[in-house]
């Protein structure tokens, strides 16, 4: 392995005190342990890693582990070596290293440089074999994939049927109306309604599915102008509606453009409907703070509002806090505002007391 241009260093002959305290207790650690000098040759290995690729001390100093180190892996540690070796500053990554049983493991490396009066001496470095967390989290995004793709496949295949059953309900309706019987036209009337329900049910989990399956292309995007234009179609909705409405000017965010405006839609959406009961409805859009590392935007009302004891449900598809007949709906609308968030890496949160209101916090990462 060659991480810069330098020789290969054996280990001194020499060891300090210090160094041997430090050696015999790396050698007890279950994690990779290692000492890179300041011209990148290992002066030193514990005994983990000669458990994981097999070998006595002293093979594989020098520049030699870099032969069990898969090729694309050492290339980027070369990169990441002369970042280092320019600032004398933290060296990380991840790697792939071939066990002497033949398998990869993965392994998260961090060395910190060490420094004397004369400058830098070595990096003192510990691997972490993330090989199984890795194996899980490919599990997981492929089972996601595939959860995905048959919700998509499902709700996509429903909708045919439905709108037969749908075609065919009408058409047998107006055969029935001649006879004018109360029963009938209850039956009609109620399996017209499950249809309907079915259809909207259908039509979430497409949404849903759309918001997962889309790629993301970022942009800068104006919240505060998307947001009047929101809330003004749906003042054009109701226009009998007097609502106050608040928007902070210079809202702005890099993310994907068509899923902030299915986000926004989504809670001012809500922040409409539990206001329709209300005398004096208020709905405002603002920013709540701003760090380096993300943008906390908030939408608040003074509409129905819920019991905090519920708010983990919220986000959740199809949960309702409020009957379908005081206020309708699906329950989908703060799931895909969930799902726009993780695709963005961002939250989601809420606070709330019945009858005072709620208000939707939503983070976005800074770029």
């Amino acid at each position: 392995m060659v991480l810069s241009s330098s020789a290969p260093t054996q280990q001194s002959a020499h060891v300090t005190q210090p160094d041997a305290l430090f050696r015999a207790a790396a050698d007890q650690a279950p994690q990779v342990m290692w000492i890179v000098n300041a011209k990148g040759a290992v002066t030193y290995l514990n005994h983990s890693w000669y458990e994981l690729v097999g070998g006595m001390p002293p093979k594989w100093y020098g520049h030699e582990w870099g032969d069990v180190v898969e090729p694309e892996d050492l290339a980027e540690m070369r990169a990441r070596w002369k970042a280092a070796s320019a600032t004398g500053s933290i060296f990380e990554g991840t790697r792939r290293v071939k066990a002497q049983d033949g398998t990869w493991h993965t392994l998260s490396y961090k060395a910190t440089p060490v420094f004397d009066a004369g400058g830098l001496v070595c990096w003192v470095g510990m691997d972490s074999d993330i090989t199984e967390l890795k194996a899980t989290e490919a599990a997981l995004r492929y089972a996601n994939q595939e959860l995905e793709a048959f919700s998509y496949s499902v709700s996509h295949d429903l909708r045919t049927p439905l709108v037969t059953v749908q075609g065919f309900v009408r058409l047998l309706g107006k055969q029935l109306e001649a006879i004018g019987d109360t029963k009938v036209r209850h039956y009609l009337s109620r399996i017209t309604e499950a249809v309907d329900h079915m259809g909207r049910l259908v039509d979430g989990l497409l949404a849903l599915s759309h918001v997962t399956r889309r790629k993301l292309e970022y942009e800068d995007v104006d919240l505060s102008r998307m947001a009047n234009e929101v809330l003004g179609m749906l003042q054009q909705s109701q226009p009998q509606r007097a609502v106050a409405i608040t928007v902070q000017p210079g809202l702005r965010a890099r993310a994907d453009a068509r899923l902030m405006a299915a986000l926004l839609e989504n809670l001012l959406g809500n922040a409409w409907k539990f206001t329709s009961a209300t005398a004096h409805a208020e709905i405002s859009v603002g920013m709540e703070k701003q760090t380096k590392a993300e943008a906390v935007f908030f939408v608040r009302d003074n509409g129905a509002g819920f019991e905090m004891a519920h708010a983990a449900q919220l986000f959740n598809a199809f949960e309702r806090l409020h009957a379908a007949s005081e206020f309708p709906g699906m329950g989908i609308g703060l799931a895909t505002v969930a799902r726009v968030l993780a695709r963005h890496g961002g939250r989601a949160w809420a606070e709330s007391e019945p009858g005072k209101g709620a208000r939707f916090y939503f983070s976005l990462p800074r770029m």
